[in-house]
């Protein structure tokens, strides 16, 4: 995709991504390019996800970008019955997940385990802040 025809949401503007964030990004660019980049956007090419692979693009005056378009959001509490969090689905795990499976996923508190109460597609219209990504499916018979 043009990297002229990426809309960005005010949200990104507003949250810069972090120095580290963007030099470990950097590095991951200098090694391969953009074979690692993974560039989200919706039907209408406003960024979702990516916007450190997309500021990279900018400063290396990159033309083109490899972008993907579909998006699956987990909601899943830390416990039965608690809080229901959201959290994008990677790619390897989209159409994988089902209710009452185990995910391990990154919070604010650090890696933790949560079930599955809900796989929906991702709707932008509904999303206000950038998700973060599940990690992966817990394996069975792991302690919790």
């Amino acid at each position: 995709m043009k990297i002229e025809d990426i809309k960005i949401l005010p949200c990104y503007l507003a949250h810069p991504p972090r120095t580290e964030k963007i030099e470990q990004k950097e590095w991951q660019y200098l090694k391969s390019g953009m074979l690692e980049a993974d560039i989200v956007v919706d039907i209408q090419g406003t960024l979702i996800d990516g916007y450190c692979w997309y500021l990279l693009a900018k400063k290396y005056e990159l033309t083109c970008v490899p972008v993907r378009c579909r998006r699956q959001i987990i909601r899943a509490s830390h416990k039965k019955g608690g809080k229901m969090y959201a959290w994008e689905s990677p790619a390897l795990l989209i159409g994988r997940v089902s209710v009452g499976e185990k995910l391990i996923v990154r919070t604010s508190r650090g890696i933790r385990t949560v079930t599955v109460a809900a796989v929906e597609e991702y709707n932008p219209e509904q999303q206000i802040e950038p998700l973060r990504r599940a990690i992966r499916k817990k394996r069975k018979g792991a302690a919790a």
